[in-house]
């Protein structure tokens, strides 16, 4: 999978084989992207399970934006998790900021949608979305969510969330997808914080995670 989006983005180049337009590989081009990965020997890491804490809904709205019109001016499917009227409000900064990001959202190419109730429905939704993304030949895949808007199960929902990410993103490096969840700092206290930092341990070696925004 992870060879299949290189060479779709272009990272990496390949010959077609056969009647099923297989790739083929030369070792001389496989060896070039180890070497530019900064680490011989190793493919370079998954994007990661990113996190970021804000403490006004402009930023969460700006970084929201911003994340995704990344992912969109680079020919990358974007989903966004988040309530309606959140939708609306990031969706006003991509036509403002990045118009040639807003763009690309009407050609379908930005997926948003709210939370399910459960997490075990939105983690069907997500691995159904991934995989028909993955066979379209989407060269990147984005997730942006608000996980102060995913009180799934509400009563204990703390814990449900912590559970539910841990869980998510297990499913996303399956995908190679890079995901921003964020939170509001205002509604947790220092402990809670401390946690969800914990189930994002990727954002400590990605220049996109954040502590605060």
């Amino acid at each position: 999978m992870s060879l299949r989006r290189w060479t779709n983005s272009g990272r990496l180049p390949c010959f077609r084989f056969g009647g099923r337009r297989e790739r083929r590989f030369r070792r001389a081009d496989l060896l070039a992207l180890l070497e530019r990965s900064g680490e011989p020997g190793r493919a370079p890491p998954a994007p990661g399970h990113l996190c970021a804490l804000y403490t006004t809904l402009a930023a969460r709205e700006r970084r929201a934006a911003a994340f995704l019109a990344e992912g969109l001016e680079a020919g990358g499917m974007c989903f966004f998790a988040a309530e309606a009227v959140v939708h609306k409000r990031v969706l006003a900064w991509l036509a403002r900021d990045w118009p040639a990001a807003r763009a690309a959202a009407r050609s379908g190419r930005l997926i948003p949608s709210q939370y399910a109730p459960s997490a075990a429905a939105q983690l069907e939704y997500w691995e159904a979305g991934f995989t028909g993304a993955t066979r379209a030949g989407a060269p990147e895949l984005r997730v942006a969510g608000d996980g102060s808007g995913a009180r799934l199960g509400r009563r204990g929902w703390f814990d449900d969330v912590l559970a539910y990410e841990r869980e998510y993103g297990a499913l996303s490096r399956r995908f190679d997808v890079t995901t921003l969840c964020l939170y509001d700092a205002r509604r947790l206290s220092g402990v809670e914080a401390t946690r969800v930092l914990q189930v994002h341990s990727d954002m400590l070696r990605h220049p996109a995670g954040a502590l605060l925004s």
